[in-house]
């Protein structure tokens, strides 16, 4: 299929749905709906994967908007490897549990799991 130059025109213009994204994750609490959201999905059907890409993308649009250091800044306060912390932010390495509520923590969250009789 080839596109008329007014196709064109019109597709680069339109918004980018990555940068849409990344304008509403600097909003925290639209941050804090959808880690909410998230964190309630794992809990209820243990996908995890999808809870981490969340909670991934939510730190790096607070580093982002944040001044320089911030990654440093996190890494100490939380207590993880600086350069674990980047390779967790870039998408080199997923955290474990353990370190995803850490930074549900460092990111100024708490959170209340109760159990349930199923």
């Amino acid at each position: 299929m080839t596109l008329t130059p007014k196709q064109k025109e019109f597709i680069n213009k339109a918004p980018k749905w990555e940068d849409d994204f990344l304008e509403r994750l600097q909003d925290t609490e639209y941050q804090k709906a959808w880690l909410e959201i998230t964190l309630s999905d794992f809990l209820s059907d243990g996908d995890l994967d999808t809870f981490i890409r969340c909670l991934t993308d939510v730190v790096k649009a607070r580093i982002k908007s944040s001044p320089r250091g911030e990654i440093s800044r996190l890494a100490r306060e939380l207590k993880i490897d600086r350069s674990n912390l980047s390779e967790i932010v870039n998408g080199e390495k997923k955290p474990r549990l353990e370190t995803a509520f850490k930074l549900l923590n460092g990111l100024g969250y708490k959170y209340d799991i109760k159990l349930q009789s199923a």
